[in-house]
């Protein structure tokens, strides 16, 4: 989507400068993705999953110590 927008020119050349980023499209672009990952985790951080939310995340069935136990085949076989 083409959009007009005024950009801080010294925050762009330095967010460009500081990423290694080539254009000021991919600067806007990865700026915006960073911005989305930092609101996310601020939302995790302000609502932190309780007991309830988890309780399917992880199969009934799963015992990581039965899992510790077993042989491990390494090269070829």
């Amino acid at each position: 989507m083409k959009t007009t927008i005024e950009i801080d020119d010294g925050k762009l050349a330095r967010i460009m400068s500081l990423t290694g980023l080539k254009t000021r499209k991919e600067a806007v672009d990865w700026a915006l993705t960073e911005a989305e990952r930092i609101a996310a985790i601020n939302r995790i951080a302000e609502e932190p999953w309780d007991a309830e939310f988890l309780k399917d995340a992880v199969e009934p069935g799963y015992d990581i110590i039965e899992l510790r136990r077993k042989s491990v085949k390494y090269g070829r076989s």
